[in-house]
């Protein structure tokens, strides 16, 4: 994956690339995460409220991205750090060194054999903070998988495993932007900000569709959450994906008005 990326030919579109492949075992593993909710009985619809309780969807099946969303704000919770791959500050050409060591690397193999590496850190720490005990007994009936991570060790189970090429993914991209640029940043979205296409891009067409909606009336079409946080390399502006809701305005006046960003 990525061979030909070279240190002194760094530039945003790789950066994209990586997080597209990022994004893509997101995807992955919220589906496996769905399915085991499913198997468990879980209620769905009152599982997508805990993550944003107002949320309008326009299809019950959106309900991915609201997982999506909490995925990813999780994964991404202190990417502005160096500290976050878990690794000592480094010169920018030695995260690429990073990158390169694990780009093609076997998640599962590399961690057995570097249980005490920065991606071995940061892989036990954010299993800890994204799935919850409560979820891990649901799904596999005790919690075998959580002492064996506080412990110092990895599952082998296709759901650990889905999770830890998912964050070798997310480790890869802040190893990247490091090599590009001593200034990395995520930024969120608010909920109810206008849509901006410097800043955002769409997630769903669909969603500017809701039945609810009265023919005639007064709506404009505001972030309702965000998926995908976007990004900052040095000047660099990667667009953040955001899920769009529409807000009736019942007094006939425009609520395009006040800032995008936080």
């Amino acid at each position: 994956m990525f061979d030909n990326i070279q240190f002194t030919t760094l530039n945003p579109s790789h950066f994209i690339q990586v997080l597209h492949c990022a994004l893509k075992s997101v995807r992955s593993y919220v589906r496996l995460m769905m399915k085991e909710m499913e198997l468990a009985k879980w209620d769905i619809v009152a599982a997508t409220k805990a993550i944003e309780p107002s949320a309008m969807l326009a299809k019950q099946s959106h309900a991915c991205f609201l997982f999506e969303s909490f995925v990813c704000k999780t994964m991404l919770q202190g990417f502005d750090s160096h500290d976050f791959s878990g690794l000592k500050s480094l010169h920018r050409e030695q995260y690429f060194n990073a990158f390169k060591t694990l780009k093609s690397a076997n998640p599962k193999s590399f961690l057995v054999q570097n249980p005490k590496s920065g991606f071995a850190k940061f892989i036990r720490d954010k299993y800890l903070k994204l799935v919850h005990p409560k979820m891990e007994c649901s799904f596999f009936g005790n919690l075998n998988q959580r002492k064996m991570v506080i412990s110092g060790g990895f599952s082998d189970t296709a759901f650990f495993m889905a999770f830890t090429e998912m964050g070798r993914r997310f480790w890869l991209l802040h190893c990247l932007g490091l090599s590009m640029s001593d200034q990395v940043s995520v930024f969120q979205v608010m909920k109810g900000y206008r849509f901006s296409e410097v800043y955002m891009e769409n997630v769903s067409e669909e969603s500017l569709f809701i039945d609810e909606i009265v023919d005639g009336a007064d709506v404009d079409f505001r972030v309702g959450f965000t998926v995908v946080p976007g990004f900052k390399i040095g000047k660099t502006v990667i667009q953040s994906q955001v899920y769009l809701s529409p807000v009736i305005n019942p007094n006939g006046t425009s609520l395009l008005d006040g800032n995008t960003l936080r």
